[in-house]
């Protein structure tokens, strides 16, 4: 480690780069979040500093690299695919033109290490079985279209002008800040639901494979790329992924841990179907070889972990 190890996260005001500022406390000395937003969306570690700012504005991004020199950055700045479709024009500039400021101001200020968050909406179309690294992307959606795009741009800086660029694809993560009303949320809002006692209604046919991941996994994942010695890489874009489930399986788990959790199945066709398009099962065996990539927490152990979290969340809630 340098002797002044600082961590630049974009989207830092996100609950990813919240949690993640924790996991990267013991690496960094500083840990600067980067937003629009007004304020981080969640606690964050002791040594992380929030700055607000927005990427496209040249000064203000000049002036983060400027202040704190980073070693590393970690970009998660993005519109989310429904805000996307809702505004395409300004979807392309927060992903794609921001996205490219950002990479030149790497390549300006020192080349620091820089890991961006991808998804596995960068594919699309007719998806075979089991999702490799090198299936064919032809996202469907202005979002996967950014993704894949800006995972080009990261090789074209490393190739052409030595960047240290790492890029992880995540599938649907099980979170306590999932979207609402986004498809993708239904196992996040399924296990929220329960520890509210409220009910949920799953709107995908149960038997539907769904390749999911916890958020303390792509912490893990997160960290364990970053800390990979480059002579270990022998690609610089991987897939992860942490289980394979079905909705019926989800709501089996949530109903053994709360009895009284009131869930139900309605099929809804266009939810359904757009459920069964996304890949059931990712083959992630590059990043298991390259960085000793392994997913701690399946679906009995998300469940536990995640029910526990949230319990806790609304017993501190009530007065």
């Amino acid at each position: 480690m340098l002797d002044v190890a600082v961590c630049v996260i974009t989207g830092g005001a996100g609950n990813l780069a919240c949690q993640l500022t924790w996991r990267l406390a013991s690496q960094f000395n500083r840990v600067v979040l980067f937003d629009v937003a007004p304020a981080p969306i969640g606690e964050v570690s002791g040594n992380a500093v929030f700055e607000r700012g927005d990427l496209l504005d040249a000064a203000q991004l000049e002036g983060l690299f400027k202040r704190h020199r980073p070693t590393t950055v970690i970009h998660l700045a993005s519109l989310l695919s429904g805000s996307c479709e809702q505004d395409r024009p300004r979807a392309w500039q927060v992903n794609m033109d921001g996205s490219f400021a950002l990479f030149e101001a790497v390549l300006r200020h020192g080349k620091p290490q820089i890991l961006f968050a991808s998804t596995v909406a960068a594919f699309g179309g007719k998806l075979p079985e089991v999702l490799t690294d090198d299936t064919p992307q032809w996202p469907d959606g202005l979002y996967g279209v950014t993704k894949m795009a800006v995972e080009r741009l990261g090789i074209y800086y490393q190739r052409k002008h030595g960047l240290d660029f790492r890029c992880l694809r995540l599938p649907i993560t099980i979170s306590r800040h999932a979207p609402a009303g986004a498809a993708s949320a239904l196992a996040s809002h399924a296990f929220i639901e329960a520890a509210r006692g409220g009910e949920f209604t799953f709107r995908a046919r149960p038997d539907t494979k769904l390749a999911l991941i916890y958020i303390r996994d792509v912490l893990h994942a997160i960290t364990g790329l970053l800390d990979r010695p480059v002579k270990h890489l022998t690609q610089r874009v991987y897939n992860i992924s942490g289980m394979t489930v079905t909705p019926r399986q989800i709501a089996d788990a949530i109903q053994r841990r709360v009895v009284a959790a009131r869930l139900k199945f309605e099929t809804d066709d266009a939810v359904a179907d757009l459920l069964a398009s996304w890949p059931g099962v990712i083959d992630d065996r590059a990043a298991r070889r390259d960085w000793d990539w392994k997913p701690e927490f399946d679906l009995e152990r998300t469940a536990d972990d995640f029910l526990s979290s949230l319990k806790s969340e609304e017993a501190n809630a009530k007065p």
